[in-house]
């Protein structure tokens, strides 16, 4: 018995120590019923009082007090007893209170006609009842109870009932003057440009905690800043907190675009919104909160993925820019080349008639700072649009977002002195030899079958021409380094992640003059045929395959070579594409009557077919 009183108190003082004390008395009038026949029921009256311990146990001490009078008999009875008791208990519902506990002690008889004796007792119960408030719960309760002359002989025994007035409350505990406690723990500084990153990813901790009297159900923890989100942003939902209790959750927020205000640190005013339901009633508290917030340009690098939130398709005005540049392309596309290609040197060559030019940023230059961990600022691709001038990276993240705005796909690797953007062509990988010389200083990737150009932004202000060769030679010579790693970033890839952010100041940006453009797309093209199709040319030539030597020559534009070629050949394929050049020469009728010729082959070509459809309707 000292052993466990010892250890109850050892505990009480521990629980004390760190949370406050919480302590329970119970009033029990109840009655008991003998299961000896000489025995009546004996009411009487228990009351108790201990700790609370984790939401779940109390451990305590009892005394109560018995009237018994013999069947047949004159003589009563008084029954006094007293002992320690251990409960366990749960609120299943707000109101709905359960119970199970025993107790065990000594009782002691005390009756005029007898001697006075005393023996060992003990009671098992359970208890069902309405929690009034926070503090008291009225209760039923039932049980067996024992109370023996001796251990083996039975005096008093059967099973009691009656009623349990539980009072419970605390001591000790620090409520910080309100019964919901909030703190937030801001682990990282908040970042503009990683705005939609937020709403899944935390840039710190709530901590709750309940000082109430009971517990709070279907918790729900938000978190707003006014005008700066775009609405309150649930940051996680709980069923139960317990009274004394401490949950953590994610702070996460619904940034709006106006965080993209901010020039230079500073911060903002939030507020954690907690709502809950205490004893069945909905209530909620609101506690303010002062969050810490780095200027819009703020970037640190150490995960070059993180650069694509700076890369927007989104921004209105690069898309005026880039869809400007692109419908002057797509009216001077070169039939058979590919596309991908012609879009992005017609963009360099936008960019560059605009006026575009690297600078060096002075106080975190590109070169030192990305292989660093220290602040950087990072132009938007509209600022770099608008001051026409920006580092390797800022001219990077422009190129990215122009082409991306008009879907041709891109990504970038960050080297010693140079930014590379790289533009997916949307080639199968054995195919890259039809249509580059060679395939060293481009980017094959096997797993997901395409093939990559590189343009240098070193070389940007340039041209096309130079970037695409400065580009394929640093992109040969990371690939040709072993010590050397250089980490490739898929724009989309990166985008799963870091979601694009359209920073945009609704003004006006410069654009190029189309018949300027037209002649610079045309000279970067020219340069492109002379230094990789017209090798591909010589190549299908001397190897004698004539059908990728026809394909070869009208990718170059030199349809009169290419018809000659395919028409040394008589497969369906080949009159096809003599049809295709024929179209391309606005010879309708002449299209027209090869495609039947197909079709007297093939009656089901879908390529005859529709190009028989469209020569009629050109003939119309």
């Amino acid at each position: 018995m000292k052993k466990i009183i010892a250890f109850a108190a050892f505990i009480a003082l521990g629980v004390h120590s760190v949370f406050g004390l919480d302590y329970v008395f119970k009033l029990e009038p109840m009655v008991v019923f003998p299961i000896q026949e000489y025995m009546q029921m004996a009411p009487g009256a228990a009351l108790s009082g201990g700790i609370d311990l984790f939401n779940l146990v109390t451990v305590g001490a009892e005394g109560g007090y018995l009237y018994e009078k013999p069947s047949g008999d004159n003589v009563t009875l008084n029954s006094m007893f007293g002992g320690l008791n251990l409960g366990v208990y749960y609120y299943p519902l707000s109101r709905l209170y359960l119970g199970l506990g025993g107790a065990a002690g000594f009782v002691s008889y005390n009756s005029q006609n007898y001697d006075n004796f005393s023996a060992i007792y003990y009671r098992a119960f359970g208890e069902i009842g309405f929690r009034v408030n926070s503090a008291f719960s009225v209760n039923a309760i039932g049980g067996y109870a024992s109370y023996n002359s001796s251990l083996s002989k039975s005096f008093l025994s059967g099973p009691f009932a009656g009623a349990s007035l539980r009072f419970s409350g605390s001591v000790g505990n620090d409520t910080g003057g309100s019964a919901v406690n909030v703190r937030v723990v801001q682990d990282n500084v908040v970042y503009p440009v990683y705005t939609a990153v937020y709403q899944n990813e935390p840039f710190g901790t709530i901590i709750i905690t309940n000082n109430d009297g009971a517990e709070l159900r279907n918790v729900n923890i938000s978190f707003r800043a006014g005008r700066y989100t775009s609405g309150a942003k649930l940051c996680g939902s709980v069923s139960r907190i317990n009274r004394h209790s401490k949950m953590s959750f994610p702070l996460c927020a619904d940034f709006s675009d106006e965080i993209l205000k901010f020039t230079e640190d500073g911060k903002i005013s939030g507020e954690v919104v907690i709502e809950y339901e205490f004893l069945g009633k909905k209530m909620t508290a609101v506690e303010s909160v002062i969050i810490s917030v780095n200027n819009r340009n703020a970037f640190t690098w150490g995960d070059n993925s993180a650069l694509a939130s700076f890369i927007s398709p989104d921004c209105q005005e690069i898309a005026t820019f880039a869809k400007q540049v692109a419908g002057i392309t797509r009216n001077n596309l070169y039939t058979g080349m590919n596309a991908n290609i012609q879009y992005a040197a017609g963009m360099v060559e936008g960019l560059r008639l605009i006026g575009i030019s690297h600078e060096t940023d002075a106080s975190s230059p590109y070169q030192e700072y990305h292989y660093s961990l220290d602040l950087d600022s990072i132009q938007f691709p509209l600022q770099t649009l608008q001051y026409l001038t920006g580092d390797y990276e800022e001219l990077g993240i422009l190129l990215c977002s122009c082409l991306q705005t008009v879907n041709v796909p891109t990504g970038y690797i960050p080297v010693d002195n140079d930014f590379l953007v790289l533009v997916r062509l949307n080639i199968p990988a054995g195919q890259a030899l039809n249509h580059f010389a060679s395939t060293n200083g481009l980017l094959i990737d096997e797993e997901a079958n395409d093939v990559y150009i590189a343009l240098s932004m070193a070389q940007l202000e340039k041209g096309f021409t130079a970037s695409y060769r400065a580009g394929a030679k640093a992109l040969a010579k990371c690939y040709g380094e072993d010590e050397n790693c250089y980490e490739f970033i898929d724009t989309s890839d990166a985008w799963a992640v870091y979601k694009p952010v359209a920073y945009s100041n609704s003004s006006n940006v410069l654009l190029p003059k189309q018949e300027q453009l037209e002649k610079n797309l045309k000279a970067a093209i020219q340069s492109y045929i002379e230094s990789d199709i017209d090798k591909v040319i010589a190549r299908e030539r001397a190897a004698g395959n004539t059908n990728k030597l026809g394909v070869a020559l009208v990718r170059a534009g030199r349809y009169s070579e290419a018809k000659r070629e395919f028409q040394k050949l008589s497969t369906v394929s080949a009159m096809n594409n003599t049809a295709n050049i024929l179209m391309i020469e606005k010879n309708y009728s002449a299209a027209a009557a090869q495609y039947r010729a197909v079709l007297a082959k093939d009656p089901k070509n879908k390529t005859a077919l529709k190009g028989l459809e469209n020569a009629k309707s050109k003939l119309e």
